[in-house]
């Protein structure tokens, strides 16, 4: 053997390229990592942003919405309360009249300050005895004052009537608070609900104002009350400081140095704002800003803020003052506001911009590289492995024939390549004599696999398909999916029944372990096992029916004999009875004995078998037959049975057996399915040579769509149903060369039509 020289050594050529290679690569890659973790992480950002303002939109709406709902249910309340006519008219100690002639509640500092409101009643205000009642009337809201007050998020919680009566919880000196001549039925909260202002008589919320009573700025919920002669009596309002929704929702994340909350209505009118959120004003001055109207903004702001105002949430991106701002906002359902985040995206950035011409060097000495290593492997790897490749083609074509490789070829190119050529020419003649043994095999396994009366199937770990004798409907790509899933987690066989295309498939996975302990490959068994389980159910019912009417030929026989005695008694009875005065008793036992007989007769036909050849089938005597066999159900619902029944329905078959189940199976489904006083129609006609059978109800119908599906195995909507009746219905419909459909004529009825040859070939 020839010593091996260093420089020829492909392995060590390859090696040394693909290092270079590869640094070049990492260097490369991690550049544009770096670039795509700063695309990231501002979109992260904007996405957290995003979050973020829909989650605050989202619970300042379910604030307001439940303080607007508190305040109805207070309306409501209140509204009750005035037609109540026990309400006393005299005051208790608790209420002074003050020197300044205004009217004032003691404190009770034995109870908690929530749950004791206090009043104001200005000295302009006549003191009447219909004043005295509705002070009275009003303290019957503290409890509910008080729980609102602890339940939700409300400063101040009060009713000011049209009289001037102002009632507020939690207790608070009022008349601190306003002069004595103050006048409440021209506030903002007042004004707002009153009938001018709020024909619809619904809440409504304020714009921000100063609160009287030193909360700051405060948002006001009105709900205006009206007595039994449809006049305004007052307002129920609760409150809502500002402060309170930016502590809860503004505060607590980061929006970095330069960012701000803007809180506006649709219109630019400011509900909160970071730069004016310590503005002073007197009591109840209204907050009249507008973002639009308040300092100088440049055209991309007010673009931007429009369009936060009029969509339902998004970002903005706009620049000013050389940098790049962003606005998440979202809407506030149900509040006609929008929530508005703005922030400096430079905040959020975490890398400087990306340098395409620095990008670009790179790709160019990229390239170059790379078009110098391929032009390298191709003259010194390539063409070598070309003449290798062709005889491995002709190899795999099943060509033999001796591979001539010449000498001086494979001297002029790398150690290994020529080892390999010369590796290929020994494996030629190995292969040829082991193809031949493979494919003797292989015609085997093919027979053996076409003997096999279901599929049977090979897949490796990854689902790919090896071996498979013949296509089955019940193996799917899913299912062997989800086969190699559940192999690989419990490493032993399993067995599972699917359902496809109305047919019952069994299928078997068993796994092919490695010596590891993993699992290489899956061998899957499915065989259709309809007709089996058909069969099986079908002997069920017959074997039923048979054990009914064995039990049923021993009653009648038993009931034939005592109705025989009865009848002869009767008889006697009437020849010693001369001068016939029990007549009328005695013609009374005879007509029930004749029903009874009658009754006997019918259980007999139905309970007895298949005769062993074809014979005449009377449809309406089935029907009579299985309706009687029912009567208990239909008279214990009061159903109402309608029959139609052409007497001359007859089918000349062998199969009164399949007849009894078909119509036994459906008139018990109507049954069960008609609730109390319902209905059920069966109608029988010949037309064109066939019997058309009907079976209508108006049990609420089928709840299943499309209504075919009724006919598949296991489809019920019964709680203890199996699914299998009407499977079994149709497929003896099919014996019988008929056929059945499921109609659905309006709603809440169901109606079955079955259709059946006369006359069967048999």
């Amino acid at each position: 053997m020839k010593k091996v020289k260093f420089r020829k050594s492909l392995a060590t050529n390859i090696i040394v390229i693909f290092m270079v290679f590869n640094i070049l690569s990492i260097v490369l890659f991690t550049y544009y990592v770096t670039i795509k973790e700063e695309s990231k992480s501002t979109e992260y950002a904007k996405k957290s942003m995003q979050e973020i303002v829909d989650e605050k939109s989202e619970l300042i709406a379910i604030t307001f919405d439940r303080i607007k709902t508190q305040v109805g249910l207070l309306g409501i309340w209140t509204e009750k309360l005035l037609q109540d006519e026990t309400i006393s008219q005299d005051l208790s100690t608790e209420y002074v009249l003050r020197k300044d002639g205004t009217i004032v509640r003691k404190r009770d500092e034995s109870v908690s300050i929530t749950a004791q409101s206090n009043i104001m009643v200005p000295k302009t205000t006549v003191k009447t005895a219909e004043l005295m009642k509705e002070i009275n009337l009003t303290e019957e809201l503290d409890e509910a004052f008080a729980q609102i007050l602890e339940k939700e998020d409300v400063t101040w919680a009060y009713i000011a009537t049209k009289d001037n009566l102002l009632r507020c919880s939690p207790y608070r000196k009022l008349q601190d608070d306003f002069t004595s001549d103050h006048s409440q039925i021209k506030d903002i909260f007042y004004t707002m609900a009153n009938e001018e202002n709020n024909p619809q008589r619904k809440p409504v919320w304020t714009p921000p104002y100063t609160d009287y009573l030193g909360t700051g700025w405060t948002m006001t919920c009105s709900q205006p009350v009206y007595d039994a002669n449809d006049q305004l009596y007052g307002v129920i309002c609760l409150d809502l400081a500002i402060d309170n929704i930016k502590e809860k929702y503004f505060e607590g994340f980061s929006l970095g140095e330069s960012g701000k909350v803007y809180w506006l209505d649709h219109e630019g009118n400011i509900l909160y704002h970071t730069d004016f959120s310590r503005v002073k004003a007197d009591q109840g001055q209204v907050y009249e800003k507008n973002i639009f109207t308040e300092g100088r903004m440049s055209s991309e702001r007010v673009n931007a803020l429009k369009a936060a105002l009029d969509e339902d949430s998004g970002i903005e991106v706009f620049g000013e003052d050389h940098s790049q701002k962003m606005m998440v906002h979202s809407q506030v359902p149900g509040t006609d506001s929008a929530l508005i985040i703005e922030i400096d995206m430079k905040e959020y950035k975490t890398t400087n911009e990306f340098d395409l011409k620095k990008a670009g060097i790179l790709i160019v000495i990229d390239l170059f590289l790379a078009a110098v290593f391929g032009l390298l492997l191709y003259d010194k790897f390539s063409r070598p492995m070309k003449d290798l490749v062709n005889s491995a083609n002709r190899i795999s074509k099943g060509d033999y024939s001796s591979i001539q490789a010449k000498q001086e070829d494979c001297e002029d190119t790398y150690y290994e390549i020529s080892q390999l050529n010369q590796a290929f020419m020994a494996m030629n003649d190995s292969i040829e004599s082991y193809t031949e043994t493979l494919l003797d095999k292989n015609r085997q396994i093919n027979t053996i696999l076409d003997t096999i009366e279901g599929t049977l199937m090979i897949v490796d770990i990854d689902g790919m398909i090896k071996i498979q004798s013949k296509v089955s409907s019940g193996i799917t790509q899913e299912n062997i999916t989800r086969a190699i899933a559940q192999v690989n987690e419990q490493k032993q066989y399993f067995t599972e029944q699917l359902i496809v295309d109305g047919e019952v498939y069994k299928n078997v996975y068993y796994p092919i372990m490695k010596e590891t302990g993993l699992v290489d490959q899956v061998v899957i068994s499915s065989e259709c096992i309809t007709k089996s389980i058909l069969l099986e159910k079908e002997m069920q019912q017959l074997e039923k029916m048979a054990g009914v009417g064995q039990l049923s030929a021993a009653i009648v026989h038993e009931l034939k004999n005592v109705l025989a005695l009865i009848k002869g008694a009767a008889y006697i009875l009437d020849l010693l009875d001369e001068k016939k005065t029990g007549a009328k008793e005695i013609a009374t036992i005879m007509k029930a004995v004749e029903e009874a007989e009658n009754v006997i007769t019918t259980l007999l036909d139905f309970s007895r078998r298949d005769s062993s050849g074809s014979e005449m089938i009377h449809i309406g005597t089935l029907v009579n037959q299985i309706l009687l066999l029912s009567k208990k159900e239909t008279i214990g619902k009061n159903i109402d049975v309608r029959l139609d029944v052409d007497v001359s329905c007859y089918i000349y078959s062998s199969g009164r057996e399949a007849l009894k189940v078909i119509l036994q199976n459906i008139i018990i489904n109507a049954i069960q399915a008609v609730s109390c006083d319902g209905w059920i129609e069966i109608s029988c006609h010949e037309i064109d040579s066939r019997v058309l059978i009907r079976i209508r109800d108006n049990g609420g119908g089928i709840r299943i769509e499309p209504k075919e599906r009724v006919f598949e195995p296991f489809m019920t909507t019964k709680e203890r149903g199996t699914g299998i009746g009407l499977w079994i219905t149709k497929r003896l419909v099919d014996s019988l060369e008929g056929e059945i459909a499921v109609t659905e004529p309006t709603n809440g009825e169901t109606e079955f039509v079955i259709s059946i040859p006369k006359n069967r070939s048999e």
